[in-house]
């Protein structure tokens, strides 16, 4: 589904926390405080920065199955064959990580979904231009850090 309007980004740096399904540690680097992990069940590993509010990070261990409650920051963008206008007004490429599902601005809800067919349903502030979104607006999520690290 292609949405409506000339491709833009409809909204930058929207603030959202997301729990990630459990992964099993396979590598810690204590003096970055970063975290490697691999969600079950998939081929590809994730890095995590642990912010200062896991405050457990010593006691994380090589094999631990965790589950990850993540700071992330979601742009909305229109796009068409997969590009956006650029600073300079020339189409420049973007990697959406999700397509919007479902806009509910009445009890400020975006659902998104990714490409392995999981959905995501985040509650946001008033400030996000929810009435400027539709199903099919690429979202490009940029992972900030986990402000929690629970050991399943």
């Amino acid at each position: 589904m292609q949405p409506k309007g000339e491709p833009r980004l409809i909204q930058d740096s929207i603030a959202v926390e997301s729990v990630k399904n459990p992964a099993i540690v396979q590598s810690l680097d204590p003096s970055a405080r970063s975290v490697v992990v691999q969600p079950l069940g998939e081929p590809t590993t994730i890095t995590y920065r642990a912010g200062p509010q896991v405050d457990h990070f010593d006691r994380i261990r090589i094999g631990d199955k965790v589950e990850a409650r993540v700071a992330e920051r979601l742009s909305i963008y229109v796009s068409r064959d997969g590009k956006v206008p650029g600073p300079s007004g020339t189409p420049e490429a973007i990697t959406s990580d999700a397509k919007v599902l479902m806009v509910d601005p009445s009890y400020r809800l975006l659902t998104v979904q990714y490409p392995n067919g999981q959905r995501e349903t985040f509650k946001v502030a008033l400030n996000v231009k929810l009435r400027e979104m539709e199903a099919g607006d690429d979202v490009v999520v940029q992972s900030l850090e986990a402000v929690e690290l629970k050991v399943l």
